[in-house]
């Protein structure tokens, strides 16, 4: 099975006070869009020999002059699409896919992967990435086209009155064996767009993309009757699933920064300090490079090496021990964390590590659990002891049956993210 990646140009360079719009990839600058290009493909060429990108003669000269990444082949298919609005951002994946004679998995830009994709070609027609219902965003641009548009594929309208709600294929992941599929897409959402541009002043046009990529994708799959795969099931709205760089590898394996995700401080951070762990000479070469090029867009702004030396750290930590040993791992609250306990609620004062500022959290919800932590203690004897708690887990619900994995998880980030936690023994290292 082949990977492919796909970058159309134009919506890149379209800058647009659209929140959908994908003006630098969505990310805050050319900095970071950059690092998480070359974090993508060079996390994906660990598992698999043959990554091909897809994209147009401004695109190959980006990421094979300027990035020098690594890719099997680069095809300049896109250069075709040009005259189309820039922005269709989701329309050079939608040609890409189409295009290919082969059985494929097509990966955005701003997905990670620390394993192979399990995709079971035998029993599935195709593999997303995860099914979303109702997500946020989608509702008023489709009420609009439903209004106004005067041409809408049938499979649309029919999806919708069939199950009562807006079904989408997430398509950060997606491919498969059956490129009928990917290639009646295409067409479907072609005629969809040719057919309606005089409406795009009136609608949001990045919500748009989503719907002819992905709730059409849904629909077309579903008339056909296909198997489909996904790699993630029960993702809430804020996809926080797909985004938990601190359980990096041992619970999470794929990282796709969604959208929304792009703005985080800490997960700009963390693409930074990922592409400088694991592959550090080429982080060294592509930062003087990029520095020298563009003296103006940060590169020469490094993360400071005391949060650094911390956070390799922690990589270091988790990337040397097994789950039932992390499990074990007893942590305590940062000694320089302050409680107050006579407010009401409580509240937890801490420092924001990437910039030195002070910040407040009320000890409600989750943050109630930190409690627990002012004396070093485990997440299995944590599990163990609150499992006991009849009122906690009414407080939790049903979701107590995966609390274990969620309280690492949690655990980890405020480790991690906030340095709100420390897990004893961890070793420092010393940066030069």
């Amino acid at each position: 099975m082949k990977i492919i990646q796909s970058f159309w140009t134009k919506p890149t360079y379209h800058n647009s006070d659209d929140a959908n719009a994908r003006f630098n990839g969505g990310w805050p600058n050319q900095k970071y869009a950059f690092y998480s290009f070359a974090l993508s493909a060079l996390t994906i060429n660990r598992f698999y020999d043959k990554n091909e990108l897809f994209t147009d003669n401004r695109g190959k000269e980006l990421f094979n002059g300027l990035l020098e990444l690594p890719y099997s082949n680069i095809h300049t298919n896109l250069e075709k699409i040009n005259h189309h609005h820039p922005k269709l951002w989701a329309f050079g994946k939608l040609v890409t896919c189409a295009d290919q004679n082969e059985p494929f998995i097509h990966l955005d830009n701003d997905i990670f992967i620390w394993d192979k994709i399990p995709y079971d070609d035998d029993q599935y027609d195709i593999i997303t990435q995860n099914v979303e219902t109702n997500f946020p965003g989608y509702g008023k641009t489709f009420r609009y086209m439903l209004s106004n548009f005067e041409t809408i594929p049938d499979e649309l309208i029919k999806s919708y009155y069939k199950n009562g709600n807006i079904l989408a294929h997430n398509a950060g992941f997606i491919g498969g064996k059956k490129l009928e599929f990917f290639k009646e897409l295409h067409e479907k959402a072609k005629l969809l767009i040719e057919g309606n541009q005089h409406h795009f002043n009136n609608i949001d046009v990045g919500i748009f993309n989503t719907i002819f990529e992905q709730q059409l994708g849904y629909a077309i799959a579903e008339k056909n009757n296909l198997q489909v795969q996904y790699l993630f099931e029960d993702v809430q709205p804020n996809f926080v699933e797909i985004i938990d760089f601190s359980t990096i590898p041992l619970i999470s394996k794929f990282i796709h920064c969604i959208g929304f995700a792009k703005k985080s401080v800490f997960a700009c951070e963390q693409i930074e300090a990922r592409l400088q762990y694991h592959f550090p000479e080429y982080y060294k070469h592509l930062k003087n490079k990029l520095h020298k090029l563009f003296p103006n867009e940060g590169f020469d702004n490094e993360i400071e090496v005391p949060r650094l030396q911390k956070i390799f750290d922690f990589y270091d930590f988790v990337e040397n021990i097994t789950a039932e040993e992390l499990l074990n791992t007893k942590f305590s609250l940062n000694k320089d964390c302050v409680i107050d306990f006579d407010a009401d609620p409580m509240t937890i004062e801490f420092t924001i590590p990437y910039s030195g500022k002070k910040d407040k959290k009320y000890l409600e919800g989750w943050h109630s659990i930190l409690l627990y932590f002012l004396e070093p203690v485990s997440v299995q004897e944590l599990h163990d002891e609150l499992h006991k708690d009849q009122d906690f887990i009414k407080q939790f619900g049903e979701g107590f049956i995966d609390f274990k994995t969620k309280m690492l998880s949690f655990v980890l980030e405020k480790t991690l993210l906030l340095e709100i936690l420390e897990p004893e023994d961890i070793k420092v290292s010393q940066l030069a």
